[in-house]
């Protein structure tokens, strides 16, 4: 897995992590899930690997990945 990008947003209940990766098979794409916070690297890992699908238009535009017109 290659992680590419992953912006952290944090509540008084924890963080959560939105996570734009390649998987191993190949699958590129946005996940979403909450996180421990003790290791970023680790974090971001685990968002992509069992996290939930983010919906890519969101996930470029929050990530500042949209090159739109």
């Amino acid at each position: 897995m290659k992680i590419h990008n992953v912006m952290w947003f944090s509540s008084g209940k924890g963080l959560v992590g939105i996570v734009h990766a390649t998987q191993d098979d190949g699958e590129q794409g946005y996940w979403i899930a909450p996180a421990d916070g003790f290791n970023e690297v680790i974090d971001a890992n685990l968002v992509a690997a069992h996290g939930a699908r983010f919906p890519d238009a969101a996930g470029k535009i929050l990530l500042g990945e949209h090159h739109g017109n």
